[in-house]
């Protein structure tokens, strides 16, 4: 049963009962018997019918036919009760009013229609019934008969027929409006909380810091995101003055409202803001916060930590000074390159003369050699502070080795009390990688070699294929590292 149905039900019963019991009360207060016995009978029928709107209610499940049955019900009993009460002269035809109210506030323009077509229905057929004598008039002693003209019939029910069916299109046009406004305004309220769910989502969900502040400057709200960089709970911040929260000393803050005044931000970046003991750099902005009406009503403080961009920045800084120093160093390794590749020049031309002593013959080998050694610190530098870019590419890996091996062969690596061997199979492997890298890794490892055979010795070197992966090995007859 619908929940209209019911309250309809429970409010019916607990106005007959109460009318009930107050014409109980007043019956056994006087001492006069009171011609009451047709409130009884209606009584009666109300609590009869209200047992077949609740049967009815258990079997049919729609609302405006459960409605419509207790509305018929109503008027079917106040129809009784006006009978009983005079007819045409009843006092209680009002009660057709109160039936015509509750459709229409129910059903609306439909049910409130249905309840004056049955009330004009009733009432008419009762004025007719009686007036032409088909039923008689209750004999009440209290019931003084009227004599009615038949211009008086009519004009009394069509007086009664306007009444409930203006009762009923006026109150159908309130309740429809009503229900209109209602909607309009559940479905504002919708929006409404939807907007602030929105708003509090997004207030919540930024990473930076949200303070609002009344125009005193003391902090109504924070945000997650405030207490996280704060590192603090939102009752240590909200109450207390902005002074005191530490982004502003009292004259700071009485000069950023005096500009707040005649500009819409003040930005200040604090380096020494004290988060838990620990100075942290913020970064925060203060604007007017205003209403709909565009007064002022406080303020907002937006805050960022930024310590860790301010550091990046810092690491960033001296990269750069790095990166220029290193400029400047292969600048200054160029400069002393030059020059000595002359010295080195105009050495070995003078080392060729023949008028030198042994001396001087010495001495320009050790000159030669120490430039050499020198000119070879500032290619290790300059490879240093200027990488090559690598090209990976596809290559032959073993005819690479194969090049580099008959190179050393005849460059002045090699003594004439060293030998290569070498077993090199497959003769070809094909590798992707920097090729020229790959060469200076097999010359760096046969120098090496043929440094730690000061006296003479043998390098072998040979090549195998493990799967997918290609192995080579150098190995030599050299004294080896020395044990700690």
């Amino acid at each position: 049963m619908p929940s209209d149905a019911r309250m309809l039900i429970a409010v019916r019963v607990v106005v007959v009962t109460t009318l009930l019991l107050a014409a109980l009360i007043i019956q056994y207060t006087v001492a006069e018997v009171l011609p009451i016995d047709y409130l009884y009978a209606t009584a009666a029928v109300t609590y009869v019918l209200t047992l077949v709107y609740i049967g009815a209610g258990q079997l049919i499940r729609s609302r405006i036919i459960n409605l419509a049955i207790q509305l018929t019900g109503d008027l079917l009993v106040e129809t009784m009760l006006v009978y009983f009460t005079g007819a045409l002269d009843s006092p209680f035809s009002f009660l057709y009013l109160v039936s015509i109210i509750t459709a229409s506030m129910m059903l609306y323009r439909r049910g409130g229609l249905f309840a004056a077509s049955g009330a004009v229905i009733l009432y008419g057929v009762l004025g007719d019934l009686i007036y032409y004598n088909f039923i008689p008039l209750p004999q009440q002693s209290w019931i003084v008969p009227t004599t009615w003209t038949t211009s008086r019939l009519y004009l009394n029910i069509a007086t009664n027929f306007a009444g409930f069916y203006a009762t009923a299109l006026l109150t159908s046009y309130i309740s429809e409006k009503l229900q209109k406004t209602s909607e309009e305004l559940n479905e504002k309220g919708r929006i409404v909380a939807a907007l602030r769910a929105l708003n509090q989502n997004v207030v919540e969900s930024i990473p930076s810091g949200l303070i609002t502040l009344s125009p005193e400057g003391i902090a109504s709200f924070v945000n997650p995101a405030g207490c996280q960089i704060l590192r603090t709970e939102s009752r240590s911040v909200i109450g207390y003055h902005v002074s005191e929260l530490g982004f502003f000393r009292m004259p700071e803050w009485e000069d950023a409202r005096r500009t707040l005044a005649s500009e819409s931000v003040v930005r200040v970046e604090k380096n020494n803001f004290a988060v838990s003991d620990e100075d942290r750099c913020l970064g925060y902005a203060v604007t007017p916060l205003r209403t709909l009406e565009g007064t002022d009503s406080g303020y907002t403080l937006i805050f960022q930590d930024l310590t860790e961009m301010k550091q990046m920045e810092a690491e960033l800084r001296l990269k750069d000074r790095m990166a220029a120093v290193g400029e400047l160093s292969a600048g200054i390794a160029h400069e002393i390159r030059n020059p000595l590749a002359a010295i080195a020049g105009s050495v070995q031309v003078l080392k060729k003369s023949n008028a030198l002593s042994q001396q001087e013959q010495r001495l320009m080998s050790i000159i030669l050699k120490e430039s050499e050694r020198l000119n070879k610190s500032i290619a290790d530098f300059l490879r240093f502070v200027r990488p090559q870019d690598r090209r990976p590419m596809e290559f032959d890996v073993a005819a690479s080795l194969s090049e580099t091996l008959d190179l050393l062969a005849n460059s002045p690596e090699l003594r004439p009390d060293h030998r290569i061997e070498r077993q090199i199979s497959p003769p070809s492997f094909t590798l992707v990688g920097d090729a020229d890298q790959i060469r200076q890794v097999f010359w760096n490892l046969a120098r090496n070699a043929f440094q730690a055979m000061p006296n003479g010795g043998t390098l072998r070197v040979s090549t195998d294929v493990v799967g997918e992966t290609y192995r080579i090995f150098f190995s030599d007859s050299g004294r080896g590292m020395s044990e700690v």
